[in-house]
């Protein structure tokens, strides 16, 4: 079976034809491998996605605004190292240092905007200012580089810094520096009132059938995650990135470097881009997740090997697609789990929380596969471990999350 047969049957389980879908492109060393479209870009029209179709990319947005610092850094305009209050007066530092790195790699502890429980999609839309401003005003929720912890705030700041130490609005320095003099002609700032050719509309599942998004307030995202791009804009900026023409090697280098941490600990994330190793082989990787879209892009780091996942399904797979492709390309199996019953999964069933919030594990075999005696998974997804430790009592008290290209995160169990 070929690579383009492989890859057409890994979409046919996770597209439905006459749904939102998602456009996809492998690249090794430059050249399209794969590059198609599946399922639709407008239900109501019955419109075949195409592999040119523009998507929001959300969260890819990040690498764009990192690229943009460091670049800045190159020419000498700003340092990563600087406190924000350097390029940013307003900023309220209250005794406490935080410099650009730190917003670059998650740790500064800055409030997050979009922390609260008020659903995006119905934000009022400030100014990108006000955001700002509200941001400015909260407390840090800890101390700068004491923990890392996924922060939007950080990078509308940086959106902002861009401005101060380029002179120019953040749009228009990514076009002059970066878009227009790669040939990213689809790559822009996506508004809702902005015409775009080629657009893709924008969905999310409900439970018996499928809606259109609503709206976000798109000044929320800004240098965070407002991008738009294509499969093919997203290939030249890839090539773009290994060939140096933005930046230096080294400083490509560091910006994939881990996090180190006030405790002297590491975590792997960079500026931009998270870090991992998928089956021995070295990766960088990011997702985007906004309302109507779901994106991924992964790079090899010991080959010129690539993927690109564009969605416009919110909460599309794109993790396990990713992991998917790579699978097709190099022609890995994927591992195989047991079914359990309902008594089998009485230790494991339970609530386990930590910060991000719950997981929970109902004794439902429908819904469970067993690795071994104490490792479950998704049926559709053996790659992804929920690893149970401790038993107490008859039933475990610990639960690691284990997902191939991300760091494990740790439960304990709450009941």
């Amino acid at each position: 079976m070929s690579i383009e047969q492989r890859i057409d049957q890994l979409l046919a389980r996770h597209v439905q034809s006459d749904g939102p879908g998602a456009a996809i492109a492998v690249l090794r060393d430059g050249a399209f491998i794969h590059r198609n479209a599946y399922g639709l870009a407008d239900l109501e029209w019955e419109i075949p996605l195409r592999p040119d179709c523009v998507f929001r990319i959300a969260s890819l947005t990040k690498q764009f605004t990192a690229v943009a610092v460091l670049m800045l850094e190159e020419r000498g305009a700003l340092s990563i190292d600087q406190p924000i209050e350097q390029w940013l007066p307003d900023w309220r530092s209250c005794g406490r240092r935080i410099t650009l790195r730190r917003l670059l790699d998650h740790t500064s502890g800055i409030w997050r905007h979009d922390s609260d429980q008020i659903e995006r999609t119905l934000r009022p839309n400030p100014p990108v200012p006000d955001v700002l401003e509200m941001i400015r005003e909260r407390d840090l929720e800890f101390e700068p580089g004491e923990r890392y912890r996924y922060n939007n705030s950080g990078y509308l700041l940086l959106g902002a810094v861009v401005e101060a130490a380029s002179g120019q609005p953040y749009e228009n320095f990514l076009r002059e520096a970066i878009f227009e003099p790669l040939g990213m002609a689809s790559t822009r700032i996506l508004t809702h009132q902005r015409v775009t050719p080629h657009r893709a509309r924008g969905y999310v599942k409900g439970r018996n059938r499928f809606h259109n998004a609503r709206h976000d307030a798109m000044n929320w995202s800004h240098a965070a995650g407002a991008l738009g791009s294509t499969l093919d804009d997203l290939a030249i900026w890839d090539q773009a990135l290994r060939s140096d023409r933005l930046i230096r090697r080294e400083t490509l280098e560091r910006m994939l470097a881990p996090i180190r941490l006030n405790d002297g600990s590491l975590y792997p994330y960079g500026f931009g881009w998270g870090t991992a190793d998928y089956r021995g082989h070295p990766v960088f990787h990011h997702t985007g997740g906004i309302s109507g879209f779901a994106s991924q892009m992964l790079h090899f780091r010991d080959e010129s090997l690539t993927t690109i996942v564009l969605s416009n399904l919110y909460l599309f797979p794109s993790d396990q697609v990713t992991r998917g492709l790579i699978r097709c390309v190099k022609g890995w199996d994927e591992p195989t789990a047991s079914s359990v019953t309902a008594a089998q999964l009485a230790p494991f069933a339970g609530r386990y929380d930590n910060d991000d919030g719950p997981i929970v594990v109902a004794a439902d075999p429908t819904r469970w596969a067993a690795l071994d005696h104490d490792r479950l998974c998704n049926p559709s997804d053996p790659e992804v471990e929920f690893r149970f430790s401790k038993p107490q009592d008859g039933r475990f008290q610990h639960l690691d999350y284990a997902s191939p290209l991300w760091p494990v995160s740790t439960f304990r169990r709450t009941e």
